[in-house]
């Protein structure tokens, strides 16, 4: 029994690799590597936008360009097709972020409920103009604008709504 156990087994492997081996040879190879996610469509703004406080999310929002690109934390933060980029300049340069790893502000809402909030408080600050009451700051480009790059923790006259304090609004 055994004997013939060894030879059925020596039998199907012949007849395996002799299947391997008689397909023709048509087969392709195709290799695709996703890393991430692709890179965000380009930012473009003539000058630096105004970021407006939107109080429930916690976080700065643009106004008056047409990103979705948010503050927090000594960040910027864009949406762009699903994805999520932070920079330390609104300018760039944009690496992509998990959701998961948003500030909480970002993740509590969608980006739609986010978009209502930011055209709300836009709508006040146009009306209002210099007295807008509102938290508000023009961005500024990069990494040497230390004003603003601090932690989670310390965001200073920014929560106490102290910034605009002498600034010239539009």
């Amino acid at each position: 029994m055994r004997m013939a156990l060894t030879k059925f087994s020596m039998l199907l492997c012949v007849m395996l690799l002799h299947a391997l081996l008689a397909t023709p040879a048509g087969a392709q190879v195709h290799v695709n590597v996703n890393i991430g996610a692709p890179p965000p469509a380009p930012i473009i703004v003539q000058a630096p936008p105004t970021m407006l406080f939107l109080q429930d999310p916690g976080v700065y929002v643009a106004v008056g360009i047409p990103y979705d690109m948010f503050f927090i934390g000594g960040r910027y933060y864009y949406f762009d097709s699903g994805n999520w980029f932070w920079a330390s300049g609104y300018g760039g340069p944009w690496g992509y972020v998990g959701y998961s790893t948003l500030p909480p502000g970002l993740r509590k809402f969608e980006v739609r409920r986010l978009r209502e909030f930011r055209e709300r408080e836009y709508t006040v600050y146009k009306v209002q103009g210099p007295k807008f009451k509102g938290k508000n700051f023009d961005a500024e480009g990069g990494p040497e604008w230390k004003e603003h790059d601090r932690g989670e923790h310390d965001r200073g006259e920014h929560d106490r709504g102290e910034h605009s304090k002498g600034h010239k609004k539009h």
